[in-house]
């Protein structure tokens, strides 16, 4: 009886060590992220009491507010939820985010949508 033994000579393709592991869930994390999208006032009060928000901020006037889901989608990444005005809007991205920069990108892409 003869055994066919294959030598893998990468040993990190068997064993891919704590680098290899944080670039794939790094890798998992950016590719959760989502750009932001308009949606209704219905939707933004029902995240809203879906569970208790994490990082709920208004601005000073009045006119802008956003908050976070308290559970991550992902890694570090979670639902956020964002209120400009009139219009709302719903983005996944990083749950260290801002105030000031949640609506900053919102204003950004869509600005961008509108040229």
């Amino acid at each position: 009886m003869f055994i066919n033994m294959t030598v893998v000579s990468d040993v990190t393709a068997m064993n891919p060590g704590a680098e290899a592991e944080m670039a794939y869930w790094l890798s998992r994390e950016k590719a959760a992220v989502r750009k932001p999208e308009q949606i209704d006032v219905h939707a933004f009060h029902d995240a809203l009491g879906l569970m208790y928000p994490m990082n709920w901020r208004c601005s000073e006037d009045g006119e802008c507010e956003t908050f976070m889901m308290a559970e991550m989608y992902c890694g570090n990444v979670t639902e956020i939820y964002a209120r400009i005005g009139t219009s709302y809007y719903r983005m996944r991205d990083y749950s260290n985010l801002e105030h000031a920069d949640i609506l900053a990108r919102i204003k950004e892409a869509f600005d961008r949508s509108q040229k």
